[in-house]
């Protein structure tokens, strides 16, 4: 069977869009299903130009986004059949790229591409001897220099995962540890190109985001422009002085080795008065469940669940005895049980979050439309949860 070969496709707005001579326009660079264009959409930028490699997903953000024009291309590898570079893209006022770090790790970068890994899962001694030049242009975080190089937009947003720091040869005797020298070459020709930049580590789940991720953030800002003000100052209560205070930003420990950087380990939030560390209100994976439809209960599945998984809900059922439904995670031996009052673990493109009901269904006092009453497990918890949230009060509830 012969192989299709991919070529770079342009696809035009499908949404008349109207200018205005003040608009501010951005491009968005791996633009996956939209999350960095609804942020700056919000932010009151108009996103002109969407760029993936891959089509479902432009199909998905041009949905969404049908005033912006699309690619669908490798904006990463010039050998590739579908590459388009990224310096042949529209200028814009900001541009915000959610590179992926598979490419910031030790393992050889074509390898990963053919096997569809991540690089992290791949153990290449040689990578050192073999790297090239070239190959470290490849990387996704590169194309952000291409482009900026090229147009110069005033604003640059980078997101990722916070290992990019670590980007680079491997440590001795570490060989999926980088040394983070790449980065901050990487980093060091924005300076060249006249920006500034500001790195900020933030966990979406105080963003209004029911998921507990923590990623890292680069802006960059022209010379010529003033610093913006990045500290993110959430409202928190401080129980030692009583009252709600701004939180602060404050390091625990700095940056490890391996780059990884999390709330809670790494970073926490402070009293400005006493120094007392403040949980900021978080968001509860309850805004992000559909609760009217529980699916197939366990013993019903017609193909039993592996034994493995039947053992994990028989302990997450004992633990969480006396509460109707917890959250479990569905695949592997990663992540932990949590509360529907706190948010979600970080939720990759595998299904790896269960909804596991462990209390008897309640008959409470909600209809479905046509005045019948329902029964639904957690009916009588939700109750206590949904006005809570609407109070906005989840904060002080959330287990720690």
């Amino acid at each position: 069977m012969t192989k299709k070969i991919r070529t770079a496709t342009h696809r035009p707005a499908t949404k008349r869009r109207r200018f205005r001579h003040d608009e501010l326009v951005a491009v968005d660079l791996f633009s996956g299903f939209g999350g960095l264009t609804k942020g700056i959409e919000i932010a009151g930028f108009t996103t002109i130009m969407a760029a993936n490699h891959n089509s479902y997903k432009v199909e998905v953000h041009e949905a969404n986004h049908p005033e912006a024009e699309h690619w669908i291309a490798d904006l990463v590898d010039p050998e590739a059949a579908d590459y388009h570079s990224a310096r042949d893209l529209p200028a814009g006022d900001l541009l915000v790229a959610g590179v992926s770090c598979v490419n910031h790790s030790q393992a050889n970068t074509i390898k990963a591409y053919e096997r569809g890994l991540t690089l992290f899962e791949l153990d290449d001694p040689d990578f050192e001897a073999r790297v090239t030049r070239s190959e470290r242009d490849r990387a996704t975080a590169n194309c952000v220099l291409h482009y900026a190089a090229q147009h110069h937009p005033r604003l640059i947003l980078v997101e990722c995962t916070t290992e990019l720091t670590s980007w680079g040869p491997a440590v001795p005797g570490r060989a999926k540890v980088g040394d983070g020298t790449t980065y901050r070459w990487w980093l060091k020709q924005f300076d060249l190109l006249n920006y500034r930049h500001k790195v900020l580590y933030l966990n979406s789940m105080f963003f209004g985001v029911p998921q507990s991720r923590d990623r890292l953030y680069i802006a960059f800002w022209d010379r010529s422009l003033p610093a913006p003000d990045l500290d993110h100052r959430p409202v928190a209560r401080c129980q030692r002085c009583d009252k709600d205070v701004e939180a602060v930003w404050t390091w625990r420990t700095g940056v490890p080795p391996t780059g990884s950087v999390r709330y809670g380990k790494q970073y926490e939030y402070r009293c400005p008065s006493c120094r007392t560390p403040v949980v900021p209100p978080m968001t509860p994976s309850l805004a992000a469940l559909d609760l009217a439809d529980f699916g197939t209960r366990i013993g019903d599945r017609k193909k039993p669940l592996a034994p493995a998984t039947m053992a994990r809900a028989e302990r997450c059922r004992q633990r969480f005895a006396d509460f109707p439904a917890v959250l479990m995670p569905a695949k592997a031996v990663h992540g932990s049980e949590r509360y529907l009052l706190q948010p979600l673990a970080t939720q990759t493109s595998q299904q790896e979050t269960a909804l596991l009901s462990t209390g008897a269904v309640i008959a409470a006092h909600r209809h479905n439309g046509d005045g019948r009453h329902i029964a639904r497990p957690m009916d009588t918890v939700l109750d206590v949860i949904e006005n809570a949230y609407e109070c906005g009060s989840l904060g002080s509830l959330v287990p720690t």
